[in-house]
């Protein structure tokens, strides 16, 4: 099955960059070769193409509920629409997927987004607040597993 792990975020609006970091650090952990990693700071439907020609992407960014900093969120598929958190760079993104689909783009059969409630995600910095930060390895673990699973 080819698997795509896509980070999202910008690096430099502090929490936002937690997907990136997240990517980067199961990059760092999964035997190389095993799946396809990419970084990208693109929202709705510049996302869509990015997920062409892969069977599984596992796409994770912030999210900004308001609440909970540092809990995971786990969406499969459809569960992202109509969810009332927005991901931070994907505040299209459930209507860029209805789109998608409707409009037969090659969509991968499983598609799931870990997202992480941050705190600041409309700040300079290039650092994590504490919060988002001690929360980064819980989520490498969560994502690691799900590959194993799979």
């Amino acid at each position: 099955m080819k698997t795509l792990i896509l980070g999202l975020g910008n690096p430099l609006m502090r929490d936002d960059g937690a997907g990136l970091i997240v990517a980067r650090r199961l990059y760092e952990r999964l035997p190389e070769g095993e799946v396809d990693f990419l970084e990208a700071a693109v929202a709705g439907l510049q996302t869509i193409p990015l997920l062409a020609g892969y069977d599984r992407v596992i796409i994770i960014d912030a999210i900004c509920n308001g609440r909970s900093v540092g809990e995971v969120y786990r969406f499969e598929g459809e569960d992202l629409h109509g969810h009332p958190c927005q991901v931070t760079h994907g505040t299209g993104l459930a209507s860029a997927l209805d789109w998608a689909r409707g409009a037969r783009f090659e969509m991968p059969r499983q598609l799931t987004v870990f997202a992480v409630a941050v705190a600041d995600a409309d700040n300079f910095g290039e650092s994590l607040t504490p919060e988002v930060e001690k929360a980064i390895p819980s989520v490498v673990d969560m994502i690691a597993e799900d590959i194993a699973l799979h």
